[in-house]
């Protein structure tokens, strides 16, 4: 009885080429051409995914695998277009300031530096060494939790969870106070429920309540999550810190000399 050691899906030629699956239990694509995965939009991916998928994600437009039981973007060795090397330029010392960014590295897939040691960064002329001249931080602007939206009108009124130690005449940016985006109350944000919007205080009711000088007359205080929104004091001469990843240098860089950062050069 002769056993079948080989088999192949050429639907041509039973000789021909294809997907084979050997004895030596491997799959063997015996082409010279290329293979068509599976492909589809981020919402479209399996409901039970295992270690080991692969596919083609049309939303993000990229080649991404399922592994350590999540979804990863495929990475080529060296910068793409999707990640160039990008020049940042985030200011000129003031021997004042330690605190300089935010850090945009252009990579909509990691923006964020795996460590302080993936990005190089210059003071003029002199490279900076990670862990002795800077470390990277996050949000670094004081920062307080909303627990309510107290009252709604020509101005607005916040309640805070602990001191929030604002003046009146502060600038203060308003990130993630409404969950349903249908009325004023997204005035807050600007424009949505994750986007910073600044605001002037007007008034400081008690030491943990704030008055802002932003119209949300008609506003539903129901489509506030308590405790889900924050309030990021304004730094010094860099004005409010925006959410996201700075550099914290641990002298202040001297007068006028510029501060250069390269991201991406290790992707």
């Amino acid at each position: 009885m002769r056993l079948i050691k080989a088999q192949n899906t050429n639907l041509r030629n039973i000789y021909g080429k294809g997907v084979k699956y050997d004895v030596n239990d491997q799959v063997i694509l015996d082409s010279t051409n290329t293979v068509l995965v599976p492909s589809g939009t981020t919402a479209q991916r399996p409901t039970s995914p295992v270690n080991g998928h692969m596919r083609y994600n049309t939303t993000d437009a990229r080649f991404e695998i399922y592994e350590n039981s999540q979804w990863d973007g495929l990475r080529v060795a060296a910068p793409s277009t999707n990640a160039p090397i990008t020049q940042q330029n985030v200011g000129s010392g003031d021997a004042v300031e330690t605190i300089f960014g935010p850090l945009e590295s252009g990579d909509a897939f990691y923006p964020v530096p795996a460590a302080a040691q993936n990005i190089l960064v210059f003071v003029e002329n002199v490279f900076q060494v990670a862990g002795t001249n800077y470390t990277l931080v996050q949000n670094p602007g004081a920062q307080n939790t909303i627990t309510s939206i107290v009252s709604t009108g020509t101005t607005t009124v916040i309640e805070t969870a602990t001191t929030h130690g604002f003046t009146t005449n502060d600038l203060i940016y308003v990130s993630g106070v409404e969950s349903t985006i249908d009325d004023a109350v997204e005035n807050l944000n600007t424009d949505d429920s994750s986007s910073p919007g600044s605001h002037t205080i007007t008034s400081i009711p008690s030491t943990t309540r704030i008055e802002i000088a932003v119209n949300t007359a008609g506003g539903n205080t129901a489509n506030y999550i308590a405790s889900s929104g924050i309030i990021l004091k304004a730094g010094t001469s860099t004005g409010p810190y925006l959410p996201g990843y700075y550099l914290s240098f641990t002298s202040a860089p001297d007068l006028d000399k510029p501060i250069t950062v390269l991201h991406n050069f290790d992707k």
